[in-house]
């Protein structure tokens, strides 16, 4: 989600703004922060509804999203 398609390493290289923000896989922290900020709008209340019953749930469903979305950075 919102990857400018380039290597980390460059996104450091040209000081980006999430690259200030994030300082290492930066692309993937990116993309999980807009994720989970979308997931978390009350637009998708239903959704979470299905994913989720308790805030031990939640934690593990983020804990899920973050190693899956980490596990990209080649």
């Amino acid at each position: 989600m919102d990857h400018p398609g380039v290597p980390n390493v460059q996104l450091v290289k040209e000081n980006t703004r999430n690259a200030q923000i994030f300082k290492k896989s930066v692309a993937e922290q990116n993309s999980v922060e807009l994720a989970w900020s979308m997931l978390m709008s009350e637009e998708y209340g239903a959704l979470r509804a299905c994913i989720y019953h308790t805030e031990d749930d939640l934690g593990r469903f983020r804990q899920l999203v973050v190693n899956t979305v980490m596990a990209t950075d080649i």
